[in-house]
């Protein structure tokens, strides 16, 4: 249950869960490998900050590495043309 864990624990996996929530990309090579980048981009900042709490060396607290994680995922948005987009463009050259 969430009520079992502290606060700032929950901040921190809401903020991995932030982290990770990426939209998928359209189908076609370029949208995919930046995709892919991307991903494994957030996956080292994740993997980077539960390291470092678990190693100790949070020394700044729990909260602020949710915040780092928030801070790096917007430095990096996706800059690749998503399915969400694609299929928006799709309907507006077929409205049937």
């Amino acid at each position: 249950m969430t009520a079992d864990l502290p606060g700032p624990a929950l901040d921190l996996l809401a903020a991995i869960a932030e982290t990770l929530h990426v939209p998928a990309p359209a189908f076609d090579r370029d949208a995919e490998y930046a995709y892919r980048l991307l991903v494994e981009d957030r996956i080292r900042d994740v993997r980077a900050v539960i390291s470092d709490i678990l190693a100790g060396g949070a020394t700044l607290g729990i909260a602020w590495e949710a915040n780092y994680l928030r801070k790096r995922a917007a430095e990096r948005q996706p800059d690749y043309r998503t399915n969400a987009q694609a299929i928006a463009e799709h309907r507006k050259e077929d409205p049937s």
